[in-house]
């Protein structure tokens, strides 16, 4: 038998449908369906979500009904105690992975005669040399989010509006401005919810010592965020999707397995004797905060660790809600790919406006991966852009406000996609 097989043996004898079984583990439908229908094996970075969710451990999906290992494509079964090691190895912290593979060097290398305790003092060491670069990589990021939350709350701040030399800099400012929300009281809100693992920090655009710059990477284009922070002067914050020469390209999405350093917005439940805690995250989404609650480990007095999976899942899951709810009757949701990461979103397509609308059915269209996905997820754009009932000129502000929004990009797709949203929304009944 073969792991596809044993998850789904024991999805049945615990009465679990394929459909119950993605409520409860947050994975989608159609990857669950990928399983069984197309032979596709399960990432690594699912096997201990599918544990929890059907209540067993990792080696009842490795061996069947009586004791023999699955399929292996010809490769030495792994033990009890190696499959333990691996589980255990994914679970941990990123940055911790890298100490754990020098210490299994430094033993595969050491004489027998070695005692326990030069082992445990060289294992030490070896770990703090090989964290040292990343801690201070994570102390930098979670800097530079205290620094951003702390300048939110000045009353100085003021925003970049001028026009810069690419003109594409406007573009979110113009989406707010369509949504009739206060620009520098959003931005503010916006700031005073950041997170360090959001944060990417470009130094070469940092001309003097009180200037930020940084990349908020947790969509599927990055926003750029630019604060000149002047001693004694206003704060000048610029804020626009990133492009270089008018282009922009996805984002690079991050491992699930990642665990990642936050500021917690309040704290729940707390495992007494231990580290363990329930948190509440607020995280600003596009013009949504949407509020979390998550899992967390206190890492320190000022923060904790989270599973980057769980915020993830938590995204997705309201996002693939949202665009459900947006598709008519007439066309099954089901058939399509759902997102499965919040970096296949863009900071439009976070609201419930017709171009928030517009902008999560163009995403959802981008990410479709069958010729049959991709008819039906354009389907649901011109059926959605036809039903629109708006005055002309409100119509044509409409499709103004979409044009800049998506002239950065990278899809060589969104030229053709806009032509159909504007046939569309222009059509006279």
């Amino acid at each position: 038998m073969s792991i596809n097989d044993n998850i789904f043996k024991i999805m049945k004898d615990k009465g679990l449908t394929q459909k119950e079984f993605s409520r409860l583990s947050g994975i989608p439908e159609s990857t669950i369906s990928d399983w069984k229908n197309h032979g596709k094996i399960p990432g690594s970075d699912k096997l201990g979500l599918i544990c929890r969710t059907l209540g067993v451990d990792l080696h009842s999906l490795f061996v069947d009904d009586m004791g023999v290992e699955t399929d292996t494509d010809g490769v030495q079964p792994l033990s009890a105690d190696e499959r333990q090691l691996i589980f255990t190895y994914r679970s941990i912290p990123e940055y911790r992975k890298k100490a754990v593979l020098t210490y299994f060097e430094y033993l595969k290398d050491t004489p027998l005669s070695d005692s326990q305790e030069n082992i445990k003092k060289t294992a030490n060491t070896v770990a703090k040399k090989e964290e040292k670069d990343v801690d201070i990589d994570f102390l930098q990021k979670k800097i530079l989010a205290r620094k951003l939350r702390k300048l939110a709350r000045l009353d100085r701040i003021k925003l970049d509006e001028n026009e810069h030399k690419q003109g594409l800099n406007l573009h979110l400012f113009k989406y707010l401005d369509y949504l009739g929300i206060e620009k520098l009281d959003y931005i503010k809100d916006y700031l005073s919810h950041i997170q360090p693992f959001m944060l990417t920090e470009i130094k070469s655009q940092e001309k003097f010592d009180n200037a930020i710059c940084v990349l908020d990477g947790g969509y599927r284009i990055a926003i750029y965020i630019k604060v000149d922070a002047t001693k004694g002067e206003e704060v000048i914050v610029s804020f626009h999707e990133n492009h270089k020469n008018g282009v922009a390209r996805a984002t690079r999405q991050s491992k699930n397995t990642t665990s990642v350093y936050v500021f917690a917005d309040g704290v729940g439940s707390h495992v007494v004797g231990t580290d363990s805690y329930t948190i509440d995250l607020f995280l600003t989404r596009g013009i949504k905060t949407i509020h979390i609650i998550v899992a967390a480990y206190r890492y320190d007095e000022d923060g904790f660790l989270v599973r980057l999976a769980d915020i993830d899942r938590e995204i997705t899951n309201m996002a693939n809600q949202y665009l459900e709810d947006i598709y008519t009757s007439d066309i099954d949701f089901s058939t399509i790919d759902k997102f499965s990461s919040m970096y296949q979103l863009s900071f439009t397509s976070f609201g419930q406006d017709n171009l928030s609308n517009i902008s999560i059915l163009i995403d959802s269209l981008l990410i479709q991966q069958t010729q049959m996905g991709r008819q039906i997820a354009d389907a649901a754009i011109c059926i959605y852009c036809n039903s629109i009932s708006l005055l002309d000129c409100d119509k044509k502000e409409l499709i103004d406000t979409l044009k800049e929004r998506f002239a950065v990009n990278s899809s060589r797709f969104i030229p053709l996609i806009m032509e159909r949203v504007e046939m569309n929304l222009l059509t006279v009944e």
